[in-house]
């Protein structure tokens, strides 16, 4: 990954305890690429809405809640900060061959209904955030230049704010590491699909 997102992320997070990361190449200009990453919506990826219908059961049972989605025209980007993921950063055109943006979110993720996040005034609140029995998370997804080419990276990486919190998101990451991997690839693809088109 570009230092640049790289240093964002070791810095807003520090040490992780669990990480992914993905790439694709994409045949187009990065700004392209990076206008169809700020524009792509929840309906584009293709996996997102049946593994988030999954994920929500449990909580949708208890309450008695019908499943929803995101608004079908709204970008991703906008719908997760509708949902309580905080922007730690965003490069608003690519410079130099390359462009990222970083959000954070905290909370009990592990948890089938208790897992509302946490709600940040910014982002030092967030950086300075140590509530036991929590996790932090933040992700990234940055467009880089590689000639006629452009290599989209996401990487996501999560930390427990003790060791109550590591071992109950171990548990859970056994459970979501593979969709999780599932539905960051079909978001590439939908970007690739959108700049290509």
């Amino acid at each position: 990954m570009c230092q640049n997102a790289e240093r964002h992320l070791t810095k807003i997070l520090g040490e992780a305890d669990f990480s992914e990361r993905h790439r694709r190449v994409v045949r187009a200009p990065a700004a392209r690429v990076w206008d169809a990453t700020l524009a792509v919506t929840p309906r584009e990826i293709r996996l997102l809405a049946p593994l988030m219908a999954v994920r929500s059961l449990p909580k949708r049972l208890q309450q008695g809640q019908r499943s929803s989605s995101p608004t079908v025209g709204t970008p991703i980007l906008e719908a997760f900060q509708a949902q309580g993921f905080l922007e730690l950063h965003r490069d608003p055109e690519v410079v130099d061959g390359g462009a990222f943006v970083v959000y954070g979110v905290a909370g009990r993720f592990w948890s089938p209904t208790h897992n509302q996040p946490v709600s940040f005034a910014g982002r030092e609140a967030f950086v300075a955030y140590e509530e036991p029995a929590m996790a932090k998370a933040v992700f990234s997804i940055e467009v880089v230049e590689r000639g006629e080419l452009t290599e989209i990276i996401t990487e996501t990486r999560i930390a427990g704010t003790d060791s109550a919190a590591r071992r109950a998101f171990a548990r859970y990451w056994l459970l979501i590491r593979g969709p999780s991997g599932l539905i960051r690839r079909s978001w590439l693809a939908a970007i690739d699909r959108r700049a290509i088109a």
